[in-house]
């Protein structure tokens, strides 16, 4: 794979195990059919199986058309195929995201796959920031998404990577690779669509090509400086003590915001952070040992080496169904869960009522600190 980040050693880090399918995400559109075009070369390369995803949101009329588009060029490439239907459909960009990995998720845990990829592109990349710079965020986190990272859903996603290895790369880059290999790529009518805030900036940027050089230039320095902040909040995630109830142990009394807010995260059992600015008020209000806040379906304690971190008790956990509870155990015959009558008050409230449960929250941060460490793997625009 010449255009993107160093395949081989993306997916020997993330999915090494050959006899496992790697997933793809493709809609239609340029940047994930120029994704499919090179993925395919290189799993052929390496004999490596392909499970291709479509999901039909049934709000386009186009939508079961262009999934059968991208069925028949799955198969003539000799790759597994499978449309994904939104079942429940809302106009909400934010709800259609959230359905679409939720449904990527379940395919890939029935297949056996654990990683999936995408063609976001450095366009979304530049897009994304000015539109969160728009917004009064400062942090460099504005540079998303990241080359690597957990699934956005929990615990749906649980041990699913997503890998973007062509952010870096521009569209028009891509579609000038299509237009060689004489791809035809779906054009979705929203893309075009001033209603939303995306189009707006891509719009705005198209008319003003200086403008954009500088954004670019601008966003690929903050993707080196998150980088950094990444490769450090990894580094710290990999030295927190995660105990059997799933009580969070940080030895770290200078640990950041950002990191205390994923510790809140994997806390809560949930898929979201407490927002930035949240974080930053409560950890100044932590000012001695013993004192406790909570925040986003957390609580946080100061101690004298640094942070506790449990389930808030204000909240009812979660018994979801199949074998996970409470996005933080999952069933396992002869695991060693501390009884209820043997832990303490902030942690026994939010425990499974028998002893056949292991924690889950360690793996969950093991694989977070994977992906923030993740290196830039040298990615490249030319062919």
């Amino acid at each position: 794979m010449k255009l993107g980040a160093d395949f081989d050693a993306l997916i020997a880090r993330f999915s090494p195990n050959t006899d496992q399918s790697l997933a793809i995400a493709v809609s239609g559109g340029s940047d994930s059919l120029a994704l499919l075009s090179l993925t395919d070369a290189w799993a052929a390369k390496h004999q490596r199986a392909l499970i291709i995803f479509t999901v039909d949101h049934q709000l386009r009329p186009e939508a079961k058309s262009e999934a059968a588009s991208v069925a028949r060029l799955a198969s003539e490439l000799g790759h597994k195929h499978q449309t994904l239907i939104w079942e429940d459909p809302k106009a909400s960009q934010s709800a259609a995201r959230d359905a679409r990995y939720r449904l990527i998720c379940s395919a890939m845990h029935d297949h056996g796959a654990s990683s999936l990829l995408l063609g976001h592109t450095l366009d979304d990349v530049v897009e994304t920031a000015l539109i969160r710079r728009r917004r009064g965020v400062r942090e460099t986190s504005i540079a998303g998404p990241a080359l690597a990272s957990p699934a956005p859903v929990w615990p749906d996603g649980r041990g699913i990577s997503l890998l973007r290895p062509l952010i870096k790369t521009s569209r028009q880059t891509l579609q000038a690779h299509l237009r060689h290999r004489e791809w035809a790529w779906a054009d979705d009518p929203s893309n075009h669509s001033s209603a939303f805030e995306r189009v707006k900036v891509r719009k705005f940027l198209d008319r003003h090509p200086r403008l954009k050089s500088q954004s670019i230039r601008f966003v690929r320095a903050l993707q080196d400086q998150r980088y950094l902040d990444d490769l450090a909040l990894g580094r710290g995630l990999v030295q927190v003590r995660v105990h059997p109830d799933s009580l969070i142990e940080m030895n770290d009394p200078d640990a950041s915001p950002r990191a205390l807010s994923v510790l809140c995260r994997c806390a809560s059992g949930t898929a979201s952070e407490p927002r930035a600015s949240a974080m930053r008020e409560l950890v100044a209000r932590l000012d001695i040992p013993g004192t406790r806040q909570t925040l986003g379906g957390a609580w946080i304690q100061k101690t004298a080496n640094g942070f506790l971190i449990g389930r808030d008790p204000g909240s009812v956990p979660k018994a979801n169904t199949g074998d996970i509870f409470d996005g933080r155990f999952v069933r396992s015959e002869g695991a060693s869960l501390p009884d209820p009558c043997d832990q303490g008050f902030l942690v026994r409230h939010a425990s499974p009522s028998c002893g056949d449960w292991r924690e889950i929250v360690s793996e969950r941060l093991a694989h977070m600190a994977l992906c923030y460490q993740t290196p830039s793997l040298n990615p490249v625009e030319t062919e």
